[in-house]
């Protein structure tokens, strides 16, 4: 009863860590690149593969996480991907599917996920997505633009990003000007680690799933069209 107790302890203490952690991640995006509520959570194939995984019901996890309003929206070309992908990848499609379609421009001529959520990124984010997404490629090339929120799945845990590199220096190019800074603005940056003089990147290390991602595998495009 004592060790059952700890570990509830313990598991708290780790929520409360991570609500935290959020808030202070998405006032860095309301500060310093105008993010607001609802919150649009851009989300892949690959992200519902690891919330199926991981026993996640994305739309209620996702709000207890931000504690804010948000919208959980994807693309055709997403949709489209895990269609093609067969039966393997029905349970993660059955989940993608419950969610908005926003359009991408790509319903005549659809794109693969990374590539289009690429395109809707574009080169500052100006709609303020949240890119969900498992795919390691498509994270790296999001935090090489300032302004784009990447969120993933660890286990059974939902974790959204501190600012990347380039986000974190566009901000600090924001607030040269030190005095300019509120109170609150200061410890939330403090918080971030994130100084004038700041020169490292510090990479968190996760755990990847055992076992080959289906989606790494993919199969050749079809010629002729499918309906999602």
């Amino acid at each position: 009863a004592v060790v059952s107790t700890q570990s509830d302890h313990y598991c708290d203490q780790m929520k409360v860590k991570r609500l935290k952690h959020t808030k202070r991640v998405l006032a860095f995006y309301k500060q310093n690149f105008s993010f607001k509520e609802p919150f649009q959570i851009l989300v892949d194939g690959t992200f519902c593969f690891a919330a199926l995984r991981g026993k996640i019901d994305l739309l209620d996890q996702i709000k207890k996480y931000f504690n804010s309003d948000i919208k959980i929206i994807t693309t055709h070309c997403a949709l489209r991907e895990l269609y093609q992908l067969g039966p393997a990848m029905s349970g993660s499609h059955k989940i993608l599917k419950k969610f908005p379609r926003h359009k991408c421009g790509h319903e005549n001529a659809a794109l693969e996920a990374a590539e289009c959520f690429k395109v809707m990124i574009g080169e500052g984010n100006t709609n303020h997505y949240i890119i969900a997404t498992q795919d390691e490629g498509t994270q790296q090339y999001l935090r090489s633009i300032p302004g784009v929120p990447v969120m993933y799945i660890s286990g059974s845990t939902l974790y959204l990003e501190s600012p990347s590199y380039q986000s974190r220096k566009k901000a600090e190019k924001l607030f040269t000007n030190q005095d300019l800074l509120t109170a609150y603005e200061k410890e939330t940056l403090s918080k971030l680690n994130i100084t004038t003089e700041s020169k490292t990147i510090v990479n968190r290390k996760r755990k990847r799933p055992k076992g080959p991602n289906p989606l790494s595998c993919k199969k050749k495009k079809a010629k002729h069209n499918l309906a999602s």
